[in-house]
């Protein structure tokens, strides 16, 4: 229940508890109504039945037990002649039970029963309905304070009475029902004009990008707490906007610092390889010459998300020939695909507008992921398509592929699809990078024969 109650709008539960409110309201003042109004109609018919019950009590002062239903018969007869000719009685006993009673109380039992039989004998008279021949009564009970104690009540139809409070309830009720239902559409009709720059808020943040906080809140010069959500929103955006910009200069100055000492320190152990002739010392200097290679080229990803954040991975439009930067990709990394004994070919041609050294990165960093992942005597396969806006570029590999709920966020910076020794999660989003920097996208599915497709599209 408390699970459904969260996943409601704010608007539907407002309006829920806008009538649900209304509704408790009226069915507490509609009780407090039909009471007072029932008590209301039954005053008068008290005071009367009373006032009847108290003149035949009174005329049976001195007259002795074995007279008594002979005299409350007479009596009762006589008022029926004289004021309610509807009238019924009863003669009871001070347990009870009863003595004498009408025609139309013949058959039940006494009216005044438990606690009420000790109220009549102190002099308090009793009041009640009584449901007799399936008609509702209203009956009055008095002490006769003879010495026998006896009871007197007297009681009279209210038939009218009683559909008077059912026609009120049957009036009441529905305008109940109504009012809720109007509550409700009115409640949610205010909740959803009151919410309405709430959502317009969600939509905007939603569309501002994780690495684009340029863009701000529509906000209105309100006092109110949406305007001054607005407000503070704006702020914090603003705060991270210029953070984040800190981060990019940062990258881009320490990517430009550390590249020239990391050529110059390549330039110098490869002149010491040249000059020494010990194989394993020159074996050593050949491995640490990779690692420069590798650390350069992290700082190249790191420059290329610079610009691509920057929005200047577009510096310079050429005619990319998408198949040839492939083929010179698969050449590149030939030895290392031999020496783990994985074939590694590229097929097929398309060309588009765009950066060919940010695309070759792409490539490269999707040739390096496959080969990473790909056992001994797999494949992997690079194919280039020719499309209507632009072109596409398939890698497909035959190794474990990736957990499904990794496939999402695979593309995400500094997120690794899989285990990578050495790797510091930037090539996969150096390729989504790329991809939108040119209008494109990039997907990835697991095969159904094994292994890992990812489409590049270039537009």
């Amino acid at each position: 229940m408390i699970r459904r109650r969260r996943g409601l709008s704010l608007s539907l539960r407002m309006a829920a508890l806008t009538s649900g409110t209304l509704v408790v309201l009226l069915v507490i003042v509609g009780l407090f109504v039909h009471r007072q109004f029932r008590a209301a109609l039954r005053d008068e018919i008290d005071r009367d039945l009373v006032a009847r019950a108290r003149i035949a009590a009174g005329t049976f002062q001195g007259v002795q037990a074995p007279a008594l239903s002979d005299h409350f018969f007479g009596k009762l007869e006589e008022l029926n002649a004289s004021e309610r000719p509807e009238l019924e009685g009863q003669l009871m006993s001070s347990n009870g039970s009863v003595v004498a009673a009408s025609r139309g109380l013949g058959d039940i039992d006494g009216l005044v029963r438990g606690g009420a039989l000790v109220r009549v004998a102190s002099g308090v008279p009793v009041y009640g309905d009584a449901t007799i021949g399936g008609q509702v009564y209203r009956f009055a009970a008095v002490s006769v304070g003879s010495a026998s104690d006896d009871i007197v009540a007297v009681a009279a139809p209210i038939q009218d009475v009683t559909d008077a409070e059912k026609a009120l309830l049957a009036v009441y009720v529905p305008l109940t029902v109504v009012a809720g239902v109007i509550a409700a559409i009115a409640g949610g009709v205010i909740a959803r004009r009151s919410l309405a720059p709430l959502r317009e808020f969600a939509a905007e943040a939603d569309a501002i990008g994780a690495l684009d906080l340029s863009q701000r809140l529509s906000t209105t010069p309100t006092g109110d707490e949406i305007g001054q959500l607005g407000a503070t929103l704006n702020r914090m955006l603003e705060r991270l906007d210029s953070a984040l910009s800190r981060e990019r200069q940062l990258t881009a100055e320490v990517g430009h610092e550390l590249r020239t000492p990391l050529a110059i320190i390549r330039a110098e152990i490869e002149l010491l390889r040249d000059r020494i002739t010990d194989e394993d010392l020159s074996t050593s200097l050949v491995s640490v010459l990779e690692e420069v290679d590798r650390t350069t080229g992290v700082i190249d990803d790191l420059l290329l998300l610079a610009r691509a954040d920057a929005s200047a991975a577009l510096d310079r439009l050429e005619l990319v020939d998408l198949g040839e930067l492939a083929q010179t990709a698969v050449g590149r990394f030939s030895t290392v695909a031999a020496r783990q004994r994985v074939s590694l070919a590229a097929s097929g041609e398309g060309r588009f507008e765009g950066d060919p050294r940010a695309v070759q990165r792409a490539i490269v960093n999707l040739i390096d992921n496959a080969l990473r992942h790909t056992p001994a005597t797999g494949a992997v396969e690079i194919e280039v398509k020719q499309g209507d806006r632009g072109a596409a570029l398939i890698v497909r590999d035959t190794g474990p592929g990736v957990p499904a709920n990794a496939l999402v966020r695979m593309f995400s910076r500094y997120s690794h699809a899989g285990p990578r020794r050495g790797a510091a999660g930037l090539g996969l989003s150096i390729v989504a990078a790329v991809a939108e920097s040119h209008g494109g996208n990039v997907q990835a599915r697991n095969r159904a024969e094994g292994g890992l497709e990812i489409t590049v599209d270039f537009y």
